[in-house]
């Protein structure tokens, strides 16, 4: 199945990769050349820092994606909205933003709602999409299941699995705890050490919508080499 799912996609699978590229210590040339090389790819869109994102919005013809409260999540509601705001102003069209795991661990969940709900519609009154970032490798199968419950209840766009700075990536249990949560109404990003275009097929088939990486060119290539020998 997942073979077939490869053959089928072809290069297409780009259109389903958030590439990304959120590397602390990489510097502004290297930003540059990401862009350049990705351009071509017709990626679903770039994630960049946000403090590039006017200069990435500004070069690249492919979306900019921006990452807020990136990458542990308890920056106030109102550093949040400013980050948003920031992000609309300056290019972005989506925004992948950090949850607060604190209020999660702590059960404080009408918080926790209160705040994805209010950058939600704050989100889509700037005509842009939003991502939850839930960090799965810190909560337990329970908390990725009412975590996604409330994301998909106030109209988020998407659950996003792992910021990739976490204990862990993303595993194939997170993207079917979230599936079976949400029952299909929301989007899944899945993202965290996905490196290979079999990660990204097997990931999309048990349910994710968007694959999040910062390997999308090596996953292009590795797809088409696959339909040469095939």
């Amino acid at each position: 199945m997942v073979l077939n799912k490869l053959y089928e996609l072809g290069s297409q699978i780009s259109k389903f990769i958030d590439q990304t590229f959120l590397k602390p210590s990489a510097d502004e040339r290297s930003l540059i050349n990401f862009i350049e090389e990705s351009d071509p790819l017709n990626f679903r869109s770039l994630v960049v820092p946000q403090s590039y994102v006017k200069l990435a919005s500004e070069i690249a013809k492919t979306p900019i994606i921006t990452v807020i409260s990136f990458p542990l999540g308890y920056s106030s509601t109102e550093s949040k909205l400013r980050e948003i705001e920031l992000a609309a102003t300056n290019g972005a069209k989506e925004v992948d933003v950090v949850s607060n795991i604190m209020f999660i661990k702590s059960g404080k969940w009408s918080q926790y709602r209160d705040e994805i709900h209010l950058l939600t519609d704050i989100v889509h009154s700037l005509g842009m999409k939003i991502k939850v970032i839930i960090e799965t490798g810190m909560l337990s199968r329970n908390e990725i299941v009412r975590a996604s419950r409330i994301i998909e209840e106030v109209g988020a766009d998407f659950v996003k699995t792992c910021t990739g700075f976490g204990p862990r990536g993303v595993t194939a249990s997170d993207i079917i705890l979230i599936r079976m949560s949400t029952k299909g109404k929301v989007g899944i990003k899945a993202s965290g050490g996905i490196r290979t275009a079999l990660d990204a097929v097997t990931y999309m088939l048990l349910g994710a919508t968007c694959i999040g990486t910062s390997s999308g060119i090596a996953i292009v290539k590795e797809v088409e080499e696959f339909k040469v020998r095939s």
